[in-house]
């Protein structure tokens, strides 16, 4: 199958480029990459990706492979996001950021204006709900470090016990949100734990309905905080 792959490097105005680039892939596949103007495309020939699906992950694993090596040469903060996956036959595929689960249910809250309202003051007040939020939100468009990103906003959560007790456990969090142990470590932090030491090599693959897990229980405990601290009067 052939997939042809495109999105920006960031930040656009440092109008980054770079010539054509050629991995040859397992299972006697290739893939071509190459940017002008900040507009990166990558383009896959491999018969054995099952999916347009698997085809983006693989394009966006290489994308950053690339970016990172030119941002790591030119002493330069570049990140990249790809946006669109077109098929052989020519059908496109956009990634958005906003998930959803197989029901068609996303993350969000309807109507969104009121938790809108609470998150903004509370974020305004407490630094730790306030970079919680910031990590939710990459975990949702880092398909591979999404279970590191969403185990430190609950970190960030129970710090905020931690600050006000001065005690360094997480029962006071759990008694308070209802939230337990178990379920943060089997659903966040047993995929978050090798990356966060560099273990790569023993992380634990995920998957889009893994992913759905960990940023739902992520989101829920971020909002029982909200309860908690900003009631919904």
């Amino acid at each position: 199958m052939r997939y042809t792959v495109t999105g920006r490097v960031h930040p656009e105005r440092a109008d980054i480029h770079f010539s054509r680039i050629e991995w040859q892939l397992e299972g006697g596949g290739r893939a071509v990459a190459q940017c002008d103007s900040s507009q990166i495309t990558i383009v896959l020939e491999n018969p054995s990706v099952d999916g347009w699906i698997s085809g983006f992950l693989i394009a966006e694993q290489l994308a950053h492979i690339v970016i990172g090596a030119l941002g790591f040469s030119l002493g330069s903060g570049y990140s990249v996001e790809l946006i669109q996956i077109t098929e052989e036959d020519g059908t496109p595929h956009v990634f958005g950021v906003r998930p959803t689960d197989d029901a068609g249910h996303s993350l969000g809250f309807d109507p969104h204006i009121p938790i809108l309202n609470r998150a903004f003051q509370l974020a305004c007040r407490d630094i730790f709900f306030r970079l919680a939020l910031r990590d939710f939100l990459r975990a949702i468009t880092d398909t591979a470090d999404c279970a590191t990103y969403c185990y430190r906003a609950v970190e960030s959560i129970k710090s905020s016990f931690v600050f006000k007790t001065g005690a360094d456990r997480w029962d006071d969090m759990h008694s308070a949100l209802g939230s337990d142990r178990d379920s943060i470590t089997r659903t966040i932090k047993d995929y978050a734990d090798p990356i966060r030491h560099g273990d790569w090599v023993n992380a634990k693959p995920t998957d889009s309905v893994t992913r759905w897990k960990m940023l739902q229980l992520t989101r829920d405990i971020l909002v029982k905080y909200l309860d908690l601290q900003f009631p919904n009067t």
